[in-house]
């Protein structure tokens, strides 16, 4: 993180994960630092809880933070999906970068973003339509 703290974005995810602490940020061995969340799903289109690491780059916030499902398993040919790694992890694309980031942003702005991806995966499980245009 270049010029926030991991303060500020915890003050941020607070209004989202109100139960988060500075005792859940770590460094990965790449050197940028993370949080894990979880995403509760309801509703009718409710497919269970997903964990999700928010990794933040060393670029961050010129550039957005990375977002990993590490819980459940996502389905091969998910729609928006850049990658998974050697655990079987797989980094979601929940925005266009170039497009729907601004380093004015913050992580709250990046866990609603990262909400809706999980709502629209959990919608094209059971209906089979991937009800969201733009990732």
């Amino acid at each position: 993180m270049n010029t926030r703290t991991v303060e500020q974005e915890l003050h941020e995810l607070q209004g989202v994960f109100p139960s988060l602490s500075t005792k859940d940020f770590y460094r990965l061995e790449n050197g940028n630092i993370c949080v894990r969340v979880k995403y509760v799903t309801t509703g009718p289109f409710a497919c269970g809880t997903f964990h999700v690491l928010i990794e933040f780059p060393h670029n961050y916030p010129t550039a957005p933070p990375h977002a990993w499902i590490t819980q459940p398993k996502i389905k091969t040919r998910t729609h928006h999906v850049y990658r998974r790694d050697e655990y079987g992890h797989t980094e979601i694309c929940y925005l266009r970068p170039q497009k729907d980031w601004h380093f004015s942003y913050t992580a709250y702005d990046a866990a609603i973003m990262i909400q809706t991806w999980i709502w629209a995966y959990c919608r094209w499980r059971k209906t089979g339509s991937w009800d969201w245009r733009e990732a």
